[in-house]
């Protein structure tokens, strides 16, 4: 299954993966919403998860899918390079990590790969991996819950507290309670100053 917003890359992606003799694509979907209503009924043997994408996005997506299968075989496919998401889509149970300036041979090995069950991350990425335990200005995102950090994302693109909150199916007080341990943590005082912070770490396109 190919999840991404935009349906240009999806048909790309799907002419791509389906010149490989050993690969076919079954279904393509837009969010990561409909990715996980649809996971649930066709249970395809791997995953091309976009993460930045209208509604929930995908590491939620990742999550819920991984909740309701453990064994969910996920490779995300992004155009950002941030060590930040790559720790976070592992997190939620991704198995690999490929950007999308990498190579078309790349993407194909790491399908094949996490349809195996095994690990891969695309090259240029293999350097935040290494230093996901080193002291970096990354590392106060580890503050946050994965909640959290979904939230704090979904205001860094520009959603307003009510709108995370219908967007992630919680309670206005939910998020505001959630909202105040992201700005004590992270020391910020607005949504703007998130939005900042996200852009000088790759999260969210400037």
């Amino acid at each position: 299954m190919v999840v991404d917003d935009h349906p240009a890359l999806r048909a790309g992606l799907r002419s791509l993966i389906d010149s490989d003799p050993a690969l076919r694509v079954l279904l393509e979907v837009g969010s990561g919403e409909a990715a996980y209503a649809e996971y649930r009924t066709q249970r395809p043997d791997a995953v091309v998860m976009d993460l930045s994408m209208d509604g929930f996005g995908g590491i939620e997506a990742i999550r819920r899918i991984r909740a309701l299968d453990p064994r969910a075989a996920i490779l995300v496919y992004s155009v950002h390079n941030s060590q930040v998401l790559l720790e976070r889509a592992l997190e939620a149970g991704a198995l690999g990590f490929v950007t999308k300036g990498s190579k078309v041979d790349t993407l194909l090995e790491g399908l094949k790969r996490v349809a195996r069950g095994e690990s891969f991350v695309s090259g240029d990425m293999l350097p935040a991996l290494l230093d996901r335990h080193r002291p970096s200005a990354a590392n106060q995102f580890k503050q946050l819950t994965q909640r959290e950090f979904q939230i704090f994302k979904l205001l860094s693109e520009g959603h307003t507290l009510s709108e995370c909150a219908s967007i992630l199916h919680l309670s206005s007080k939910t998020v505001s309670n959630h909202f105040t341990q992201i700005k004590a943590k992270l020391a910020v005082a607005s949504p703007a100053e998130m939005a900042r912070m996200a852009i000088r770490q790759g999260l969210v396109e400037p």
